[in-house]
């Protein structure tokens, strides 16, 4: 089966002044767009998953080379051994989301473990490691800061799925 993913994050901000006799328009765009074909270089990656999960205040830790998964109705694991690209939102309306780091490696997505981050309710994040080294992967860890918390999550990378 062969990879194909388009990543594209679009950002187009407009600030107007209110002068007594004139007007300001000041527009701000940014654009990100990722293509990651089939393979193990740059930009490339073979192996995708997902899943919209839910989080309770005990650390919930993913281990990134045995993910299950189900496909076309059979139960599969998903094995990541670079990651590259993470994506995170945080769907619940009033629990924040924290995300922890890979274990043993000192990093989760290119951040040091020293890093918190915290996604505050419908909050995202959005990592892209496109290099032919990626991000080595290992356990990502996740939390809901009260309650529990829901929460979408996208890795693509390299690996295999058997």
């Amino acid at each position: 089966m062969a990879l194909n993913a388009q990543i594209t994050l679009s950002i187009l901000a407009h600030e107007t002044s209110s002068g007594d006799l004139s007007r300001t328009l000041r527009a701000t765009p940014a654009n990100y767009a990722l293509s990651l074909g089939d393979g193990t270089g740059a930009n490339q990656a073979q192996v995708v998953w997902s899943d919209s999960r839910t989080a309770t205040t005990s650390n919930e830790d993913l281990n990134l080379a045995s993910l299950a998964d189900t496909r076309d109705g059979a139960a599969v694991v998903v094995a990541f051994t670079q990651v590259k690209l993470v994506y995170v939102r945080n769907t619940h309306e009033t629990s924040s989301l924290r995300i922890g780091g890979f274990s043993g490696l000192g990093s989760f997505a290119g951040l040091p473990i020293s890093v918190s981050l915290t996604l505050p309710p419908g909050g995202g994040y959005l990592f892209s490691a496109p290099s032919a080294a990626g991000v080595v992967a290992g356990t990502a860890r996740f939390a809901a800061e009260t309650g529990s918390c829901t929460y979408d999550i996208v890795l693509i990378g390299e690996g295999t799925v058997t």
